[in-house]
């Protein structure tokens, strides 16, 4: 009797972990039905021959009802000799179509008062660590800071030329979507005179 109930609760024991493992999805670069890639929960890549765009929904998901919208991005360029950048090279685009160019920093540092605040929810430096580990990270800071940190600049730069085998992480901030933006479906582009067609990942807020 003893050894059919240890019997029982072995199978029993099996069942459940299968069950567990069945309901687990993975990740890293796993599909998400009409986004992009996730490289984890709050993070969508868009992997070009030339460039790849990661854009990183953590730092939105509570925004709902504020007057910005922050996403963190990673950028990297492959193929390009350079890759120019500035603010106007991004545009979020929602679900119904309406565009939202970046906010400036003027308008940033007279109007919102959580840049620093959203830039600690940051994650992407870990996520990309070992994917970029052979390239070289280029300074990037297209939004304003009010605090000074050790080690860090807290000056704007309007202007990027990215170098082939470099990559950057920074931090844009949009408008306020007239869709919300909690379980909202959105498009970031990146254009710049360095491509032939815009770069763009497919991403939702969760």
């Amino acid at each position: 009797m003893r050894r059919v109930t240890v019997l029982i609760s072995t199978l029993l024991a099996g069942c459940l972990l299968a069950g567990s493992c069945a309901m687990r999805r993975p990740i890293l670069g796993q599909e998400t039905s009409g986004f992009d890639p996730k490289l984890s929960t709050f993070a969508y890549i868009e992997e070009g021959d030339l460039v790849t765009l990661i854009v990183d929904t953590r730092p939105a998901r509570d925004k709902d009802g504020s007057n910005y919208v922050p996403l963190e991005i990673a950028i990297a360029n492959h193929g390009l000799r350079k890759l120019t950048l500035t603010l106007e090279s991004f545009t979020l685009i929602d679900g119904e179509g309406n565009r939202y160019p970046a906010a400036g920093p003027r308008e940033l540092l007279e109007g919102y008062g959580m840049l620093d605040f959203d830039r600690n929810l940051g994650e992407l430096e870990g996520i990309v660590f070992n994917r970029f580990a052979a390239m070289a990270r280029y300074p990037s800071n297209f939004s304003p800071t009010r605090e000074i940190s050790i080690g860090s600049s807290s000056l704007v730069r309007d202007l990027i030329a990215l170098p082939r085998h470099g990559y950057l992480l920074d931090f844009l901030f949009f408008p306020a979507p007239s869709t919300g933006v909690r379980d909202q479906p959105f498009e970031l582009f990146l254009d710049s005179p360095d491509l032939d067609d815009p770069v763009f990942v497919k991403f939702e807020v969760r």
